[in-house]
């Protein structure tokens, strides 16, 4: 069943009615030139009805591969709606709006609007995938008698997204699109969510693995985007900027895959365009590091430890958002690391040897530092590699996503609130019993409720909750602040436990260890991280 809006700036929009809910699907926010131009904001209604009923097309990227793979880590499917890809018509975005006593919002109504960015390493990712549908949330909060709007963005990825270099530049290219698109589509949202009853000035960022790195990225931009933010398992510590110099290989390499190697730095770029789009698609799936990069504009620097864990404004940052966001909450899984099992493919043989043998070049010049890791994290050459992965990969949820999480958190000037997520995974795979990366978004918008028993409802239908009570700027729990850096805590419902505050972030309670913070009191947190980072580039 469809209905028609008509939105005071837009013209008229036709939707479509859910349970509780009326979408409107495929909006577009932005428009390309060309596959690598910088994207440009649509202003202005259109004379016709627009038909939101059907998902807009997927960015240029991996199709039935990438959810295949995204349902794996999940380690549950659901039904995958009809897609297409496009090449210059996927930047659009989806609305979802409660209805109120079964009714659409009166046109003076103004709700809080969340804006979620998907995840997917920069590299894949789509706002129609079903697990990211926003409408049983939505349904939820109007339940709750505390209504939000959602939206979901599109933005591009690979190597449309953010490969660059000084010939690309040269020509008009900017480089770090998938950042700007992201900026389009939120400055959309300032401008035209009140025509779908949405407050523009109540507006709360939710960003998943890459999708939380990406607001971080945000927080660079001059002009305030959003008001308050949920970070779920990602930020700019774990997955920093790449500077120049690598890029530049990057672009190297991808031309080489292309075929385009031998040829002048301006008949590469023309000759680029003539590339089809599925072979471009193709060549971003080679491994090569596709990451948003250092640019002094859109991306002006790749933060330290020291720089984020401190209140005071370095700077060298150039982050006005930590001043115009309001709001953080921060969070994680209690074993994000199982996402890097699969980065690691083949390396898995044989993995506590080569992890040895890089921690020791990183620390070369640091006596015994290497020493401690091991002994820390019980990682010892002749381990087998199954103990190896898990203990590999326990190293690599501190470093990457516990540590990074905890300092964003100290070091935010305004309020700040963390939480962590320790429900099990129920599904057969390798990461049955594991609060692996991903499964949080699988709980947070209760697309897998038939899938779940009823104590792991509860823990979706909480978790969903206080998330719905943050956009309404009413968070339950204390705030993470000196002396008091305590979390809320999800699961595990198999003991139990649905949701508890927990103080001391390292307490048992909290599902959390002090091993990594212990360890950078001697070995530093800023050179942790580099042996991870050092280790998973093959270093």
């Amino acid at each position: 069943m469809t209905s028609t809006l008509t939105h005071s700036s837009l013209g008229e929009i036709r939707g479509k009615f859910g349970d509780g809910v009326i979408q409107f699907w495929g909006i577009k926010y932005a428009s390309i030139k060309d596959l690598f131009a910088p994207s440009e904001l649509l202003k202005g209604s259109s004379d016709n009805v627009v038909d939101a009923t059907k998902y807009g097309p997927m960015v240029p990227s991996p199709m039935e591969k990438a959810w295949e793979d995204e349902f794996t880590f999940i380690q549950k499917s659901l039904p995958m709606p009809k897609m297409s890809m496009s090449e210059l018509e996927g930047l659009h975005l989806n609305v979802t709006m409660p209805l109120i006593d079964g009714k659409v919002p009166s046109p003076e109504t103004k709700l809080p609007v969340f804006v979620f960015v998907h995840g997917g390493g920069f590299g894949l990712g789509s706002n129609a995938w079903p697990h990211y549908d926003q409408a049983r949330f939505v349904k939820l909060s109007a339940e709750m008698q505390k209504p939000v709007i959602g939206v979901g963005i599109n933005y591009r990825v690979g190597i449309p997204g953010f490969m660059t270099s000084a010939e690309l530049r040269d020509a008009g290219y900017l480089g770090n699109n998938g950042i700007r698109d992201q900026a389009n589509a939120f400055t959309w949202v300032q401008e035209y969510i009140s025509g779908f009853r949405g407050d523009p000035q109540n507006v709360t960022f939710i960003g998943e693995s890459a999708g939380s790195a990406s607001g971080f990225l945000l927080l660079h931009q001059t002009k305030p985007l959003f008001n308050r933010f949920i970070s779920m398992s990602g930020n700019t510590l774990m997955m920093r900027p790449l500077p120049p110099p690598l890029s530049e290989f990057v672009y190297s390499s991808t031309m080489q895959a292309l075929g385009l190697g031998a040829l002048s730095g301006s008949e590469r770029v023309k000759s680029l365009w003539q590339i089809p789009v599925e072979k471009i698609v193709e060549a971003g799936s080679s491994g090569l590091p596709l990451l948003p990069v250092v640019d002094n504009d859109s991306v002006p620097c790749a933060p330290t430890f020291a720089q984020v864990g401190s209140k005071a404004e370095d700077p060298a940052l150039s982050m006005p958002g930590r001043s115009w966001c309001k709001e953080l909450l921060v969070g994680d899984c209690q074993f994000d690391g199982s996402i890097l099992s699969f980065m690691l493919g083949p390396r898995k043989f044989g993995l506590a040897r080569t992890f040895c043998d890089s921690i020791e070049k990183t620390f070369a010049a640091q006596p015994g530092a290497a020493e401690k890791l091991r002994h820390t994290y019980k990682i010892t050459p002749d381990l087998s590699d199954s103990v190896a992965l898990r203990n590999v990969l326990q190293f690599a949820t501190d470093i990457g996503f516990f540590a990074t999480g905890v300092t964003w958190a100290r070091g935010w000037p305004g309020k700040a609130w963390m939480y962590h997520f320790n429900e099990l995974n129920p599904w057969d795979g390798e990461w049955k019993g594991e609060s692996g990366h991903v499964l949080d978004v699988a709980y947070l918008f209760q697309n897998f409720d038939e899938h779940l028993a009823q104590a792991e409802q509860a823990v979706a239908k909480q978790f969903a909750g206080d998330f719905i009570n943050f956009m309404n700027g009413e968070t339950r729990w204390p705030l993470f602040e000196s002396g008091n850096e305590g979390a809320m805590t999800y699961g595990p419902s198999s003991d139990g436990k649905c949701s508890e505050y927990v103080e001391g972030i390292t307490s048992e309670k909290s599902g959390r260890k002090n091993t990594i913070f212990e360890l950078a009191d001697s070995v530093g947190i800023e050179e942790l991280s580099a042996a991870w980072g050092n280790f998973l580039s093959g270093n």
